[in-house]
C-alpha cells in the first residue's frame, strides 16, 4: 500500500471565495464591459440590443458566482452502487459537483433570451433598416449569436449533470471505469485502457497555476464502436484530482488488485494516494 501523502502534487489546492478571484479576472472584465454596453444601449433607445447584452452579463455573473461558491475541501472518496451497461455494480466513487436543476434551467433560459434578441436585432438592422457599415452589423450579430450558443451549450452540460439519477462522478468497478458528468455517461473497460495521462484542450490552457484541465484515458481502437478517449474534466471534480489520477494509475497497472474496488479495502488503499499539502 502506498504511504499516506506520498508523491508530489500536480494540481494546485482548490480555492473558493475571493481567493479564487484572480483566476476569474477575465470574467469580471467581461461582465463589466457587457453590462456597461447594455446600459449604454438602453439609454440610447436600443432595448433589443440591451436585452441581449444584459442577459449575457447575467450569464457571466452566474458563472462567477458558481465558481466562488465551490467548497475548498475535497469531498472524500466513497463506496457506491453504479448503473453500468451490464447491470448495477459496486464501485469506488470519486464525486463531482452536483449541478442544481434550477440553476441549469436559468442558464438555458438566458441563452434563449440572448439568441432571440440577437436574431431579432439582426433581422431589424439588416432587413428593416439600412444601417451602414453593413460589415459591423454582421459582426455584432455573429458575436451575439455565438455568445447565445455558448451559454446554451453550457446550460445543456449543466442539465445533463442535474438530470441524471446517478450521482455525478468517476466510478471504478472491478471491470471498468465509468464517468457520469456534463458530457453524459461514458464507460471504458480496464483491459481496453492503453494509457492514462494529463492534458489541456488543444491550443488552450486553464488560467492560473491549477494543473492540466483533463485526465485522459486512452482506449484501444481495436474495439469497434468505442470512443478513442475518456476525458475527465478536472474542474468538475469535487474529489481530489491527484488522488484520482494516482488511483487510476495504480489499478491500471495492478490488475489483480481491482477485485477490491467497491469495498472498504479499496477506500483504505485510496486514502494513501492523498497528496502532500
Amino acid at each position: 500500500m502506498s504511504k499516506h501523502g506520498s508523491g508530489q502534487r500536480l494540481w494546485a489546492p482548490r480555492h473558493s471565495g475571493w481567493t479564487l478571484a484572480h483566476h476569474l479576472l477575465p470574467s469580471f472584465v467581461l461582465f463589466a464591459f457587457v453590462s456597461a454596453t447594455g446600459t449604454y444601449a438602453l439609454l440610447h433607445g436600443r432595448p433589443v440590443l440591451s436585452t441581449a447584452l444584459f442577459a449575457s452579463a447575467l450569464a457571466v455573473l452566474m458563472g462567477i458566482v458558481s465558481a466562488l461558491r465551490r467548497p475548498t475541501a475535497d469531498q472524500p472518496v466513497q463506496e457506491a452502487a453504479v448503473a453500468t451497461s451490464t447491470g448495477t455494480r459496486a464501485a469506488t466513487w470519486f464525486p463531482m459537483v452536483r449541478t442544481s436543476a434550477v440553476w441549469a434551467a436559468a442558464v438555458m433560459g438566458l441563452a434563449v433570451v440572448i439568441l432571440v434578441a440577437s436574431i431579432a436585432l439582426s433581422a431589424r438592422l439588416l432587413f428593416i433598416h439600412s444601417y451602414d457599415p453593413l460589415l459591423l452589423i454582421l459582426l455584432l450579430a455573429v458575436l451575439l449569436v455565438m455568445g447565445g450558443v455558448y451559454v446554451l451549450n453550457r446550460g445543456i452540460h449543466m442539465a445533463r449533470v442535474a438530470a441524471t439519477a446517478q450521482e455525478p462522478g468517476v466510478y471504478l468497478t472491478r471491470s471498468r471505469i465509468l464517468l457520469y458528468g456534463s458530457r453524459g455517461t461514458q464507460e471504458i473497460y480496464w483491459n481496453d485502457v492503453t494509457g492514462i495521462t494529463e492534458a489541456d484542450p488543444p491550443r488552450r490552457r486553464p488560467l492560473g497555476k491549477r494543473g492540466p484541465a483533463w485526465i485522459v484515458l486512452s482506449q484501444s481502437l481495436e474495439q469497434p464502436g468505442t470512443r478513442r478517449q475518456l476525458v475527465i474534466p478536472v474542474h468538475e471534480l469535487s474529489a481530489n484530482p491527484d488522488q484520482l489520477k494516482r488511483t487510476l494509475d495504480h489499478y491500471w497497472v495492478h490488475a489483480a488488485e481491482r477485485l477490491e474496488l467497491g469495498t472498504e479495502a479499496a477506500l483504505l488503499r485510496v486514502e494513501g494516494f492523498i497528496p502532500l499539502d
